[in-house]
């Protein structure tokens, strides 16, 4: 499939769903599309090298096209490892289109790029992409603040699957009403929210969410599980788990050192 296909077929896939390219009252913003990519590494392959391609060239191609922010990060838990989690924050399909363009015609990075795919051992064994149409109530990345002094984050990665488009879409209408805010108010870091408009197990939305460490994790979930306002519209028609999800599946990440995300 070429990029045009994907575009049209992303396009399609939004609109059959109901999710035209909304403009939030919060920020007047459109919702950005993300890419969320996963490299399948092997220890015996050294991915090390994966790493550094993309630290010490795609980090400073994307701020040369002026795209992002973007998030590196490798597993701790919940996924194969060693793998290497990407995500691209893209403010609309034509940016990532143009993007895709103008990396082909960076003779910088194509070098580069060639260089490394043309080793004699193979960078990593496959990589799996996703794109994904942020939620309405958070329409962009948001990278939470930090500083030289603070320890990097434990980021959670979190796919709901639900059995059909219809209910997915109540799901989504629950997070953009409630859930987030709620997320917020028990201690969240909220990263993004997003709508698989082209992947696998859809039809699905996936978000990540941050924390100081693994013990204010499990104290914000505990308070998000007890607020009021949760358990009242958990039990709402339409938005109970069993009627809006599935399947539930949960990986943990650290951010690489130079990680825009962390």
């Amino acid at each position: 499939m070429n990029r045009r296909q994907v575009i049209k077929t992303g396009l399609a896939a939004s609109l059959a769903t109901g999710t035209t390219m909304n403009i939030t009252a919060q920020n007047s913003e459109p919702n950005h599309f993300y890419e969320l990519r996963t490299y399948h590494l092997r220890n015996d392959l050294n991915p090390r090298r994966i790493q550094d391609f993309f630290q010490n060239h795609f980090m400073s191609l994307m701020k040369r096209l002026d795209v992002g922010p973007v998030g590196v990060f490798t597993p701790i838990s919940g996924m194969q490892s060693p793998s290497l989690v990407v995500l691209i924050d893209y403010k609309s399909l034509a940016e990532m289109q143009g993007a895709m363009t103008r990396m082909q015609q960076d003779k910088e990075f194509m070098k580069a790029w060639q260089e490394f795919e043309a080793a004699n051992e193979l960078p990593y064994v496959r990589v799996e992409s996703s794109l994904l149409k942020a939620f309405d109530s958070h329409p962009k990345v948001e990278v939470p603040p930090t500083d030289a002094k603070r320890a990097p984050r434990v980021f959670e990665l979190r796919t709901y699957e639900s059995k059909n488009a219809f209910s997915l879409r109540a799901k989504i209408d629950m997070f953009n009403q409630a859930e987030i805010r709620i997320f917020r108010e028990c201690g969240f870091a909220p990263v993004f929210f997003g709508e698989a408009i082209i992947g696998d197990q859809m039809p699905r939305l996936t978000y990540m969410v941050g924390f100081d460490n693994m013990a204010e994790r499990e104290k914000s979930w505990a308070t998000f599980i007890n607020n009021e306002e949760f358990k009242r519209i958990r039990v709402k028609p339409g938005w109970t788990d069993p009627e809006a999800v599935s399947n539930i599946t949960s990986a943990f990440l650290r951010p690489a050192a130079f990680s825009q995300i962390k």
